[in-house]
């Protein structure tokens, strides 16, 4: 994930937040066949750019579209990731 920033202090508390968020609801519902993933957009979107809404929304679909064997609970799309975004974690919620 993007390191935090100080300048930055109430979004980093709120993105860290939604990632435990994500992770106990994964823990509660996952084995029960819910799949709980956070995406997280390192940038400003713009059209014509690696952070284009028309990508993201890509990512979004990849996420609704995984086996469960390959679930990942956490995607971060960055402009400083060559070519898009990568997952920045995940669990298999068996």
């Amino acid at each position: 994930m993007p390191a935090a920033k100080p300048r930055y202090v109430s979004l980093s508390l709120g993105k860290a937040g939604v990632r435990t968020l994500v992770s106990l609801l994964d823990q509660e519902y996952g084995p029960s066949g819910v799949h709980v993933a956070s995406v997280t957009i390192d940038g400003p979107v713009a059209a014509g750019t690696v952070l284009d809404p028309d990508e993201i929304a890509e990512h979004y679909l990849r996420l609704h579209a995984q086996p469960r064997h390959l679930w990942q609970t956490e995607v971060l799309v960055s402009a400083s990731n060559a070519g898009g975004a990568d997952a920045a974690g995940g669990t298999d919620a068996e």
